[in-house]
């Protein structure tokens, strides 16, 4: 059985002889004085069946291919470090690259004749030994460079103007018209929704809450949305949302269920809470993969059966599932499913096991793609590539929310574990996170591991939750060291800077502490979590300390043992109100949602805990 993924239509691009990632086609490259010829597809994606079916079915090309190049074809979902480097803009991408991994040209997709043209051009100049050395030489230059201005960055403070100035250029990107930002193709753009759903929970914010609302609303009365069997496509091709392109992704879907379930609770949407239902619906019908107890990646893209009707779609060849288990979607999946059950029970959903749900992905990700304490790639009968920094952040963020939601211990021993497995990552001298651990089978072909700002930003986040839980200040100190050294770069960013700044915004910002302290069992310390996992505003950490079971996490929040259990509402560790039964907590956390500054206020004169 072939290794690769082609177009599920007719085509014969397996004709071609391509190789795995590794380093022995690197190795044989060199050998042959070759270029490499990098393909970077993905199950879902329609243009890269489209190449299959034309490209790299054509004689011509295949046999050029074959003869004059060392081709090798890349999974984006399974490798999105090698994406992260070599993407020309889109999928397909096309790399034609030195032995030794240099860029030599490339582009998106790429039809036969032109293909044929550029395959030409190159086998040919890269068969003169002159421009060999040549091409060898510069690429040196330039990795030396590079190497040389990625290390020990001058240290930065957190910048005040970030959130407003990142809030400001969305306004200004804003379609006003028809919801989302730009013009077409949109995309869902999940960071840019949470980032206004975590203004929204902080404070009135009457221009976040417009682009919030406007553009959830679009889509879901949209073509972006599947009204027949519910769930998110990729993206639309108009401006109006009316046209979708057909993929539906397991990572935008966890989002855009989350972003729905916040916006229905902080609204009182009643609509939205029905999407983000019909949402997960359509993820347990058709991406649940019950032999490995998680979700599928992805479903691909067929205009005709989308075209159909609920009838007629119920006796058509449903498109293709990836079943593969991708860890970072999976914990965003599960996250998701956590937090959004109290908060749409809230608003009359029946949510009823979703919790339970999520818990069970999670439990998944812990016991099939951990491997030597760090979490692989992805599942698919075995796992692969271990310790990529997105599926360790997310993982660990996951986890966080099992642990605000349950009070279960043994997701935050689980978070802690998993945070100093990543230590492995973690590059001192540049403050930040790598991508990616050194790895044998690629040593230098795929460039020095990279500092990502929005994975170091999901990392971010989750230790800031973890210093909070666990009282280890030093994790939210690092945060802020992962933070500043990006400080002086998020402006270039327009609005692909909303994740960083919602970081940002959690350090400047942080939520309200609820502390529950109590036994685990008892029915006052289940109520008053619940309680406040059904809040959407204002933002909340709810910290569930079992005073017999955890004596050092008490005494390290400052808290006594006391017979009945409690609830206090803190600020960055000033606490200004107590509540010992649901009610009393939900109502404090009212007052404050409703004017979220008085809780700054109170804690000017904090409750005496002792």
């Amino acid at each position: 059985m072939s290794a690769f993924h082609f177009s599920p239509r007719p085509n014969r691009a397996a004709e071609i002889h391509w190789r795995e990632w590794s380093e022995a086609p690197f190795a044989q490259a060199e050998r042959d004085e070759k270029p490499v010829l990098l393909a970077i597809s993905a199950v879902w994606c329609h243009w890269c069946h489209v190449m299959d079916e034309t490209t790299y079915s054509s004689p011509a090309v295949i046999s050029l291919i074959n003869d004059r190049f060392v081709p090798i074809r890349v999974d984006n979902d399974r490798r999105p470090d090698i994406n992260a480097r070599y993407n020309m803009g889109g999928w397909p991408t096309t790399a034609l690259l030195t032995p030794h991994g240099e860029i030599l040209k490339g582009g998106t997709y790429i039809p036969p004749d032109a293909m044929i043209s550029l395959l030409d051009q190159i086998a040919q100049l890269y068969a003169e030994p002159d421009v060999r050395s040549s091409i060898a030489r510069r690429a040196a230059e330039i990795k030396d460079r590079r190497t040389d201005a990625s290390v020990r960055p001058e240290p930065s403070a957190l910048d005040a103007d970030t959130v407003p100035l990142v809030e400001e250029a969305l306004w200004q990107s804003f379609d006003s018209d028809y919801g989302g930002f730009g013009t077409e193709p949109k995309f869902p753009q999940v960071e840019v929704l949470h980032f206004l759903l975590d203004l929204c929970a902080r404070s009135q914010d009457d221009r976040a809450q417009t682009m919030l609302c406007k553009t959830l609303r679009a889509m879901a009365d949209g073509g972006m949305y599947d009204h027949v069997e519910g769930g998110f496509f990729r993206y639309s091709t108009t401006r109006d949302y009316s046209v979708p392109h057909f993929e539906k992704m397991l990572e935008d879907l966890s989002g855009l269920l989350l972003a729905c379930a916040k916006a229905a609770a902080l609204f009182g949407d009643g609509a939205l809470a029905k999407i983000a239902v019909d949402t997960k619906g359509y993820m347990d019908r058709r991406l649940w993969n019950d032999a490995f107890g998680a979700y599928g990646g992805s479903q691909d893209a067929d205009e005709e059966y989308y075209a159909l009707d609920e009838g007629a779609r119920r006796n058509a060849k449903v498109p293709f599932v990836d079943s593969t288990v991708y860890a970072s979607w999976n914990a965003a999946a599960a996250r998701a499913l956590i937090l959004s059950e109290p908060l749409l029970a809230g608003c009359g959903a029946d949510v009823r096991g979703w919790t339970e749900r999520g818990l069970e992905v999670l439990e998944t990700l812990w016991s099939k793609l951990m491997s030597d304490g760090l979490m692989c790639r992805y599942f698919d009968g075995a796992s692969g590539v271990r310790g990529l920094l997105g599926d360790q952040a997310w993982s660990i963020w996951a986890a966080l929310s099992a642990f605000s939601v349950t009070g279960t211990l043994t997701w935050l021993h689980r978070t802690g574990e998993l945070i100093a497995a990543a230590e492995v990552l973690y590059s001192g001298d540049a403050q930040g996170y790598l991508d990616r651990p050194p790895a044998p089978d690629d040593p230098g072909r795929v460039g020095e591991p990279a500092i990502l700002v929005d994975e170091n930003a999901v990392m971010a986040r989750a230790l800031m939750a973890y210093a909070a839980y666990s009282g280890e200040q030093r994790w939210a100190a690092r945060a802020r060291a992962i933070l500043g050294r990006t400080a002086s770069k998020y402006r270039g960013l327009g609005t692909f800077a909303a994740g960083y700044a919602a970081a940002v915004l959690e350090a400047q910002s942080p939520p309200l502490e609820v502390n529950i302290v109590g036994r685990r069992g008892m029915p006052a310390v289940r109520a008053m979590r619940a309680a406040a996992a059904g809040v959407a505003k204002p933002a909340l950490r709810i910290n569930t300390i079992d005073p017999v079971a955890e004596p050092q996490r008490l005494r390290m929040a400052g808290y006594t043992d006391e017979p009945s259990a409690a609830a206090y509402v803190c600020r960055e560790g000033e606490c200004f109100a107590r509540a010992v039964d649901a009610e009393t907590l939900r109502a404090v956390l009212r007052d404050v949602g409703a004017a979220p500054e008085r809780g700054r206020d109170l804690a000017a004169d904090p409750l005496s805990l002792m």
